[in-house]
């Protein structure tokens, strides 16, 4: 009895001090933190519940690092899949040009058409890359939570050259009565994203330095839309409810002045229904996205 009663004892301090060494709360948006996510789900210790298993897919395998599905992107979709209105995630598998703000995945994780990030457990070198990286939902989101918009990882391709994660201001904080904080509505980016995304993709913004590229061999990014000889902010400003997302570094609403055009501009983080995981303005056509900045 003495032992069971040390056993116990030692449990329930083993639990206090897990308790006290997670992060505090997070803001509105930015789950697996503090009391939004327990351990178990997630990770099983036995594998059994009423003698079932705890997989998510009721398969009695087991896993690596004693998670609840195959693999950690198995794991992530068992909630965030979009089928379980029971549970407070946003759903990633409907590729989307609009909300969420992150767009969404094909059926298909690994992606033949390239509309998404293609998930797999193969290490492959991204479009405009030099290290080999094996995509899955935890390369870009750290799975326990950190400071970070949308739990991001500081450098997806874990080579360190990206800084820090994107900063991002969100004008609702969940579960206030507020609006979605997952709808792009409530997101207004900051900066920081372009570095962030050229972090696995360099080489495509070799040519232009910090936007600039003179002979415009591609795209210029982080480069402000109002007084841009080739943009036509007006007509930009003009464009109500299909607008593409712009970055502002003040946190302003668009349009407002310092607004500039950056990935997220033109691409969707997760995936969109087009090529190049592309965003179509009017669900569409190419050229309607980039006749909101150069209007014809």
């Amino acid at each position: 009895m003495r032992a069971r009663r040390f056993h116990v004892a030692w449990l329930a301090r083993a639990l206090l001090l897990g308790l006290a060494a997670l992060p505090a709360g997070a803001p509105g948006g930015d789950w697996h933190r503090d009391r939004t996510l327990v351990c178990s789900d997630c990770h099983t210790i036995h594998n059994s519940k009423g003698g079932r298993p705890m997989r998510y897919d009721d398969a009695e395998a087991t896993t690596p690092l004693l998670l609840r599905a195959a693999d950690a992107t198995s794991v992530c979709l068992a909630c965030h899949r979009g089928d379980r209105p029971s549970v407070r995630a946003p759903g990633v598998m409907a590729p989307s040009n609009w909300d969420p703000a992150g767009g969404g995945f094909p059926a298909d994780l690994s992606d033949p058409a390239h509309h998404a990030h293609a998930l797999g457990s193969a290490a492959v070198v991204p479009p405009g890359g030099d290290t080999a990286v094996v995509m899955s939902c935890v390369t870009c989101h750290d799975p326990h939570g950190n400071d970070a918009y949308r739990n991001l990882r500081a450098s997806p391709s874990g080579t360190g050259r990206a800084s820090a994660a994107p900063a991002v201001s969100q004008t609702a904080r969940a579960g206030q009565g507020k609006p979605d904080p997952y709808l792009r509505a409530s997101v207004r980016y900051q900066g920081g994203f372009s570095a962030w995304c050229l972090d696995c993709h360099g080489a495509l913004g070799a040519g232009h330095v910090a936007g600039t590229d003179p002979l415009f061999q591609s795209h210029p990014w982080d480069r402000a839309l109002f007084g841009a000889a080739a943009a036509d902010y007006a007509g930009w400003a003009a464009v109500t409810g299909a607008r593409v997302p712009v970055q502002n570094a003040a946190g302003l609403p668009p349009p407002s002045e310092g607004d500039q055009v950056f990935c997220l501009s033109c691409h969707k983080a997760h995936g969109s229904p087009n090529d190049a995981a592309l965003i179509h303005a009017d669900g569409a056509t190419r050229s309607s996205t980039c006749q909101e900045c150069h209007n014809q």
